[in-house]
């Protein structure tokens, strides 16, 4: 990957920080509802979720081609792809605010903004309908908690484990897990960093620290966007290795025998 691109990707996530530079007018107009920041955020998950899906197809197809065995299945790109769409459903509540249709009285009562989505519902949240703190293990069942703990999982613990064990890196293969290159597995731990730091230091103004939640959501959904791209790279570039006018199909498969790529 050109290091104007690693480089770019890593000014996204330190642009948060130029929030804290923003009149407060123009920070509670960043953090709306479908505002500016929030749209960004699910038109990348929209397209990361397109991308790994046609990802998902190109994979499937060289694989009907080459044989099972020197090529990496498209399980993990089509679950991943359709991750992607779920979240960018529910960031737009699934069309409600676009399409203008109604919300049922039952969903409404148990949605804390009356919308067509599961990670406004009340057991998703952090405090009671009456402000109250909920316990930890509550706190823990948080979509947006657990979305988090994911794409950690995936972008950093993932490339990790594979490093230093065959079986996962075998088993990873198998079912098409992308194992991103180190400057992607650094994306989540410093935007988790970033995050944090600003959270601390707008602490005492809760307009800055709205606008903070609708950024981190964006930039989340733009890390998912970053990997899909990468893994459509790289399988166009394995698609050009193992074409007829490439090396050709036998011996391992270049993906499985490469876990710590850099494309």
């Amino acid at each position: 990957m050109p290091r104007a691109i690693i480089i770019a990707t890593y000014l996204v996530l330190f642009a948060e920080f130029t929030l804290l530079l923003y009149s407060v007018d123009t920070i509670a107009w960043l953090g709306q509802e479908d505002g500016l920041v929030e749209n960004a955020g699910a038109l990348s998950f929209l397209l990361a979720g397109a991308v790994f899906l046609m990802t998902a197809y190109r994979s499937s197809r060289l694989r009907r081609q080459c044989g099972t065995n020197h090529i990496e299945g498209p399980l993990a790109l089509l679950a991943l792809g359709a991750l992607c769409l779920v979240c960018f459903g529910e960031e737009i509540s699934w069309g409600q605010r676009l399409f203008d249709y109604p919300v049922p009285a039952w969903l409404a009562d148990i949605n804390r903004q009356g919308e067509w989505n599961l990670h406004n519902l009340g057991w998703f949240h952090a405090k009671t309908a009456e402000g109250a703190e909920k316990s930890f293990s509550e706190r823990l069942i948080n979509l947006g908690r657990l979305l988090a703990f994911f794409q950690l999982t995936l972008c950093t613990l993932v490339p990790v484990l594979t490093a230093y064990s065959a079986t996962f890196r075998t088993w990873g293969a198998r079912i098409g897990l992308p194992i991103v290159p180190w400057w992607i597995a650094g994306l989540v731990p410093a935007h988790m960093l970033i995050t944090q730091a600003l959270y601390a230091i707008a602490a005492e103004t809760p307009i800055v620290c709205s606008a903070v939640d609708e950024t981190k959501e964006s930039v989340r959904a733009f890390i998912f966007l970053v990997v899909a791209v990468w893994a459509y790279r790289r399988a166009t570039s394995i698609s050009s290795v193992m074409s007829p006018g490439g090396v050709g199909i036998s011996g391992p498969s270049p993906v499985a025998a490469s876990p710590r790529n850099s494309f």
